[in-house]
């Protein structure tokens, strides 16, 4: 048998024993993902051949509750039952953002498929944040990227761009200016709480990081001054970031039209205006913070229990501002018709 120390990291020892593994089963499992390594067909193949015993291992290794299907796995499912316990090597074959593992599907934040660089910015970031605050952190950025990958009507599943756009300089500036209005939005609702403070100190140590420390803060956006009082902030579409931006495509506008961060709140306001309920929104996070607070569920079943609160949270302002769009096509129509319909009088 090889070397456990170095087939896997610290990390990875500690979840497989966690997941009840003893040192053999970590050594044998080792042993597997070193065969793996050398296969020459698709991984499907290589679990293919693998003993029933063995099977159990990996099943094991993957904290998996039901037996392997090999022939029900996709590509995606099968290689990533092949990776480091730590995540080090997981693959998004389809950049979806979902990490399928078997047949079930995980989200992690950064992307498996975004630069290291990425990873390090967002490790630092939020070394400091107990586990489940960090997960919680995780799933509301993977959502403004992806949106959505929960059955509810109407929700909105965004399309991921490649990762040499979305997390070119461009896009990167893009995602903090809907991640900073996001909090704005919040702040102008409920104040500084201590969540919304620990969510602008992990976006300023994120992307001040990935900008290089070019990025602060924006004017007037403090813990003392309400966030609806900031300058508005426009990223042009068609000034490049770099030259090796220059050649950015159609798809970098499409997917993230840039928006006066000033302007996304006052739409936010008009959404509320229309029709969203602050006082569930309210009820919603009381739910989210006393599923953290719950000793009695598993990591497992808070990480559930939160991506689903999160999502009718966002679900509740997707939904408002929906209705304002509709509304300002509404007031648009209107005003055309005014318009022709004097036209026609003047004509007559």
């Amino acid at each position: 048998m090889i070397n456990t120390i170095n087939a896997f990291s610290e990390a990875s020892v500690n979840l497989l024993k966690i997941r009840q593994l003893d040192q053999q089963d970590i050594s044998g499992f080792a042993d597997i993902l070193a065969q793996a390594e050398q296969r020459e067909g698709s991984a499907k193949d290589f679990l293919q051949s693998l003993s029933p015993e063995e099977l159990k291992l990996v099943q094991k290794a993957n904290s998996m509750a039901v037996s392997i299907n090999v022939d029900s796995l996709s590509a995606e499912g099968a290689q990533n039952l092949l990776s480091q316990p730590d995540g080090s090597d997981l693959v998004d074959l389809n950049n979806d953002g979902l990490v399928e593992v078997g047949q079930a599907f995980t989200i992690r934040f950064p992307p498996v498929n975004a630069p290291a660089s990425v990873k390090a910015a967002w490790d630092e970031a939020t070394k400091d944040l107990p586990p489940f605050e960090k997960a919680t952190m995780e799933l509301t950025m993977h959502h403004m990227i992806y949106g959505t990958h929960l059955d509810i009507p109407g929700a909105e599943k965004k399309q991921a761009l490649p990762p040499e756009q979305q997390w070119n300089a461009t896009n990167i500036q893009l995602l903090e200016n809907y991640a900073r209005s996001n909090l704005e939005f919040r702040v102008s609702y409920e104040g500084w709480t201590p969540y919304n403070e620990q969510l602008k100190a992990v976006y300023d140590s994120f992307f001040n990081t990935l900008s290089g420390g070019g990025s602060a803060p924006r004017p007037g956006f403090t813990t003392e001054q309400p966030a609806v009082n900031n300058a508005p902030t426009v990223i042009p579409s068609d000034t490049p970031d770099s030259e090796d931006d220059t050649t950015s495509s159609e798809a970098d506008t499409e997917a993230h039209q840039p928006t006066s961060l000033l302007n996304e709140v006052h739409q936010l306001i008009l959404a509320a205006r229309l029709g969203i309920d602050r006082e569930k929104i309210k009820e919603l996070e009381k739910e989210m913070e006393a599923v953290r607070n719950d000793a009695t569920l598993s990591a497992e079943q808070k990480a559930e229990k939160l991506q689903a609160l999160q999502q009718e949270i966002e679900q509740l302002i997707e939904q408002a501002r929906q209705r304002a769009v509709e509304e300002e096509k509404r007031k648009a129509t209107l005003e055309a018709t005014t318009v022709m319909q004097k036209e026609r009088l003047n004509i007559v």
